[in-house]
């Protein structure tokens, strides 16, 4: 029976879709963190909510992952192999190292099987790539996906601007788009309220 509760609501805030798929991890890695894709609906449901899938396309994935749970398994499998590897990525980029062979290796694997996929198509500016809606595979979100961390990379602009969120027990990515790229926090609202308010404890236990 497919489980037909309400999809788990995700955060948004990395301004790239692979970004923003690395911080489906609550916490920081190495420390203690806190998984949110329990499951191949899970990923569909984040995948919906990024626009990576329509919401009829979700469903129908859903239903055929219902009808084979053990590749749905492995999708999630391989879903989150191919998320752990962008993550270090980037992260290694952010701490100004070379990633590894293995980790670029693993995405340009994701990539090759995933590119065929794409097509060329008008649209009202011109031309521009869509990925092909048929046939329906459950691991067709992960095309996508490769695609737009294969892109962040190769753009030298936006690359330079990844950060991590500073936050005590936060490791999530972003863009720094900020006027002068000085965001420190995933969220303000978030972890750059709780360092807010920890500053003014710390100052008042000085005082």
């Amino acid at each position: 029976m497919l489980d037909d509760s309400p999809p788990k609501k995700f955060q948004f805030i990395g301004g790239e879709v692979c970004l923003d798929f690395c911080n489906t991890v609550g916490g920081k890695r190495g420390g203690t963190t806190r998984e949110k894709l329990h499951s191949y609906q899970d990923f569909l449901d984040w995948c919906e909510q990024a626009e990576l899938v329509s919401e009829s396309k979700c469903a129908l994935l859903k239903r055929k992952a219902f009808e084979d749970t053990n590749k749905a398994g492995s999708v999630l499998a391989r879903a989150l192999e191919l998320r752990e590897a962008i993550f270090r990525v980037f992260f290694t980029i952010i701490e100004r190292a070379q990633p590894s062979e293995a980790d670029i290796a693993l995405l340009n694997a994701e990539l090759a099987k995933s590119m065929c996929r794409l097509r060329i198509c008008a649209n009202q500016e011109g031309f521009g790539w869509r990925w092909a809606e048929e046939p329906a595979e459950l691991d067709e979100p992960l095309g996508p996906l490769a695609h737009s961390a294969a892109q962040l990379l190769a753009s030298d602009q936006k690359l330079a601007h990844v950060r991590q969120c500073r936050g005590e027990n936060c490791g999530w990515l972003f863009i720094d788009s900020s006027k002068n790229h000085s965001r420190c926090w995933c969220d303000m609202r978030d972890c750059g309220n709780r360092a807010k308010v920890r500053r003014h404890r710390q100052k008042r236990h000085t005082i």
